[in-house]
């Protein structure tokens, strides 16, 4: 079954709440600003959960944001949350054609974070699955023969087939960092992704493993 792998942005002010659960389903959810209840459980800015039921959200004070990844048939409407003082959008979606994902197949779902230091350029490389990055800090580029992107500022999404070959930088001045939700075959978990095809592997950059889970679709 192909699955598509999307990402939104919910917002939510102060102690608002979404009114309707979101639809079960495998997604990534990451706090990018303030204090948010979600499924009851409060989580931090900087934290992240993984849900696969329904979900609800509740802001735990100020505003909020939530980074969302979920998986979802290519036909699909968009999950949106909805509720007084809630914005939400779709940032990207994309089929994902690089893996083979069969009823009742095992996947690994991560999301992890990346910081590269001010003017790093890292070399040809591939990965060993497809995601959709966004970009938490500074300002990104990517070169590959899927998608390119330029100048990247926060907020701003990129995806990476894992099969295509990237080569991307961040600029002279500042430091990049942005998080990556991939699909990945399970005996990578826990391990760091990315094939150098230079044949020299460089310095590991700043990686921060938030969540590694193992699903069945």
């Amino acid at each position: 079954m192909p699955f598509s792998l999307n990402l939104y942005h919910d917002q939510i002010g102060a102690n608002g709440a979404s009114t309707a659960p979101l639809p079960a389903a495998h997604r990534l959810l990451y706090v990018r600003h303030g204090r948010v209840a979600i499924g009851g459980q409060t989580k931090n800015a900087d934290e992240a959960t993984y849900r696969d039921g329904t979900v609800a959200m509740k802001s735990a004070g100020e505003w909020c944001q939530v980074w969302r990844w979920e998986l979802a048939p290519p036909n699909a409407a968009p999950a949106l949350l909805e509720g007084e003082g809630v914005f939400s959008s779709l940032r990207m979606s994309r089929v994902i054609t690089t893996l083979p994902m069969p009823e009742g197949s095992h996947w690994l779902l991560r999301l992890d974070q990346i910081i590269t230091g001010p003017g790093r350029i890292a070399d040809r490389h591939q990965h060993p699955g497809p995601g959709i990055r966004c970009l938490l800090e500074g300002t990104f580029n990517v070169q590959q023969d899927a998608e390119s992107y330029r100048d990247l500022a926060p907020g701003d999404a990129w995806w990476e087939t894992g099969s295509d070959t990237v080569i991307a930088w961040s600029s002279r001045q500042i430091a990049a960092k942005f998080l990556r939700g991939m699909v990945l075959p399970v005996e990578w978990e826990g391990k760091v992704t990315g094939t150098w095809l230079s044949g020299k592997t460089p310095p590991p950059g700043n990686w921060k493993l938030y969540l590694d889970r193992v699903i069945v679709v």
